[in-house]
């Protein structure tokens, strides 16, 4: 691969959102009626929670742009579900399966088998359930059911157990609930989730993220309707190209979005690349490239196509927040390091914080994706500010999360 041959320009519609496909699909597992969701995605992690929910119980209906979704609100007893490579999934639907008493056990595949589960035996106290695993690695047996109308839990390792307990309460609680979160990372991903549930008449009181308060739902009709936004995690990967090299129009986008990776926006900004919304897309151009810096806590997803979008910055850019990169796809502190050194972009950690050296230009040559697909999307960007072509190990990674990025990538190459 070597972008660095071609001009780069067109349009690009961009996928739906994972994050907000995946709640949704959790949504409309436990209510008691028809949801209809327009604009599913279909990559491996959504498809893994379509899986899911049908195996649950749930009657799935596919049409052209729309999944039309059957339930009755309750949950079937299953022995076992498998959460693939999901670790959304897996978080998420942990207090969704214990507002039963059925017992599950929740397995996975791939890297999630090697991601721990952190404070999953604090969480379990927390709702007085019972879950069951070796050293906090799947497989978990989980038993409900909730209990307690305050609910104190640890959330700065991840906002995915909040989210999950945000959507099983608010649809299956009978009395008021407080939940009371420590040190909550994430917070544009609780954005999202209260936001759908709020959509869906199901107000959630968030209190300078550390208290959150749910209401038994008063929700008497039998149909929801969901639409699901465009991806700004997917869309990072263009917004960066274009900054370096090209301009790219990004259909699909909602300038209103609460998604984390919007703060791409702000990066490229600072980093001084032409953006402006047009009346129906989003336009990058390159310009400027000055160095950036940015705190990840709330976006650790943006770091691999940070680290690419620094090298070719004049200057040092710094993005702090680095301790959250350890429990992803891969430990992406890791596999970013390795690829910036094949790269050839020099780069020093210091504390919580690396500072990245930009470069005339990167070296190729073969880079492992370390089973990782923003690895694989943010190596694929590089190759259009490298000397030589670069060789992907792993590209197929991208099916997790972006299925058609190769095709998209390519129909920008003139």
């Amino acid at each position: 691969m070597h972008l660095a041959l071609n001009e780069i320009s067109g349009t690009i519609l961009i996928p739906a959102s994972k994050s907000h496909t995946q709640r949704a699909y959790a949504c409309a597992l436990l209510f008691n009626g028809i949801t209809t969701i327009q604009n599913p995605g279909n990559s491996q992690d959504e498809q893994t929670a379509l899986s899911l929910i049908q195996q649950l119980g749930a009657t799935i209906h596919l049409q052209e742009d729309t999944t039309i979704i059957h339930s009755n609100g309750s949950l079937a007893a299953l022995p076992s579900l498998h959460c693939g490579e999901s670790g959304l999934c897996t978080r998420m639907f942990i207090p969704i399966l214990a507002t039963t008493t059925n017992t599950y056990t929740l397995n996975g595949s791939g890297s999630l088998l090697k991601r721990k589960m952190q404070h999953i035996a604090q969480f379990a106290e927390a709702l007085q359930i019972q879950i069951g695993s070796e050293n906090e690695y799947l497989p978990l047996s989980i038993q409900g059911p909730i209990k307690g109308s305050k609910i104190v839990i640890a959330g700065n390792e991840s906002s995915q157990y909040l989210t999950g307990l945000l959507i099983a309460l608010a649809y299956t609680c009978t009395k008021d609930i407080h939940i009371q979160v420590k040190e909550l990372v994430s917070k544009p991903y609780i954005d999202l989730t209260i936001e759908l549930l709020a959509t869906l008449g199901m107000p959630i009181k968030n209190e300078g993220y550390q208290d959150f308060y749910i209401s038994p739902s008063k929700k008497h009709y039998s149909t929801q309707h969901i639409t699901i936004e465009s991806d700004w995690s997917s869309a990072s990967n263009f917004i960066v190209l274009a900054a370096i090299k090209g301009k790219i129009n990004l259909h699909g986008l909602n300038p209103e979005s609460v998604q984390a990776d919007k703060a791409i926006l702000n990066v490229v900004t600072q980093v001084g690349a032409s953006v402006q919304w047009l009346p129906n897309a989003l336009q990058i151009e390159a310009n400027k490239k000055k160095a950036f810096s940015i705190n990840i806590m709330d976006c650790p997803d943006l770091f691999p196509i940070l680290c690419v979008l620094a090298g070719t910055c004049s200057g040092t850019s710094s993005i702090t927040g680095i301790h959250r990169l350890v429990n992803k796809e891969s430990n992406r502190l890791v596999s970013c390091s390795a690829m910036m050194q094949q790269l050839g972009i020099p780069f020093d950690i210091q504390d919580d914080t690396i500072h990245i050296e930009g470069v005339a230009i990167f070296k190729g040559g073969p880079i492992n994706c370390y089973q990782d697909h923003r690895i694989a999307m943010a190596a694929s960007i590089a190759s259009v500010y490298t000397q030589t072509p670069i060789e992907l190990i792993g590209k197929e990674a991208v099916e997790k999360s972006y299925p058609n990025f190769y095709n998209d990538l390519n129909s920008l190459l003139k």
